[in-house]
């Protein structure tokens, strides 16, 4: 009895405060509908890719050992391929190049970039800041189960998308390439002068046997036509919006408000804010009156 009086009590103050009630949750869902629609729309391009297993002239050697990663880039040691490369692609030297081959600065500081002038208003931002803004927009995703790497790159044009998405795999691929180039380049120049300066013949026959085998897995490498990456699905254009999910933010909101209304009443109600039976509107039954 006492909880229905109290509920009766409750929804005549709802009725009592409904325009006011009413204008405040207009108010809010009108501003979030303003924002949602004024606001940046992101469009997500994805691409599946699988790790391969890095090949490497530094390191190798006949018993079959080499480095599992590309020293210079991954820091060596006993970290598996997957795992390095997954890495690599949230690198800090990976989105630094991705930055400035696809000159992204001027996209992610777009309010500060003069297009007319070709200028920076004020100092252009530092390659640190670009590192921290871009990352916002990236997203990358290691499954140990399936070995599948899913990378995702979320930007205001799809097409745009799509490229930046690109552009991450083939400067990522190309960029652990290039540095198991360069180190394999190194050991066979080490080899060749270690092979000048041999005196016993048993130690140049196993030189040229270490060099032979260098050349050849620095062939290999260079003809490889992925080196770190086999892709699966590639960056596509995305064909819809994949941020804000405006239908879904604005029913929260609408709800949401609804419900600290709601609670806001029940609260006064609770501190003593009763209606008084003798104002028009309420009723005795607990529902709106005739006035």
């Amino acid at each position: 009895m006492i909880r229905d009086r109290a509920a009766r009590e409750i929804f005549a103050l709802l009725w009592k405060w409904r325009v006011r009630l009413l204008l405040v949750w207009v108010v809010v869902v009108g501003l979030v509908v303003i924002r949602l629609l004024t606001g940046p729309v992101l469009f997500t391009s994805s691409c599946l890719l699988t790790p391969k297993p890095l090949e490497m002239v530094e390191g190798a050697s006949g018993g079959g050992l080499r480095t599992p990663t590309v020293t210079s880039l991954l820091g060596g040691g006993g970290v598996r391929d997957d795992y390095a490369v997954a890495a690599f692609l949230r690198s800090k030297q990976l989105t630094d190049r991705v930055v400035e081959e696809l000159e992204l600065k001027k996209e992610l500081f777009s309010k500060n970039w003069n297009a007319e002038d070709e200028e920076w208003s004020g100092r252009e931002p530092t390659d640190s800041e670009a590192r921290v803004k871009m990352e916002r927009y990236l997203d990358v995703s290691y499954d140990d189960f399936t070995g599948l790497l899913l990378l995702e790159v979320h930007w205001r044009s799809p097409t745009r998308a799509r490229d930046v998405a690109r552009a991450y795999v083939e400067i990522g691929d190309r960029t652990l390439r290039e540095s198991a180039i360069a180190d394999g380049e190194r050991r066979i120049v080490e080899l060749e002068r270690e092979m000048a300066n041999a005196t016993v013949s048993d130690v140049e026959a196993y030189l040229a046997e270490e060099l032979t085998r260098s050349v050849s897995l620095l062939t290999s490498i260079r003809a490889r036509a992925d080196y770190a990456f086999r892709v699966i699905d590639p960056p596509l254009v995305p064909d819809e919006k994949s941020w804000p999910p405006r239908t879904l933010i604005t029913l929260l909101v609408a709800f949401v408000t609804a419900g600290v209304e709601l609670g806001v009443v029940a609260g006064i109600y609770l501190r003593g804010g009763r209606p008084d039976p003798s104002e028009p509107g309420f009723a005795d039954d607990g529902g709106p009156g005739r006035t």
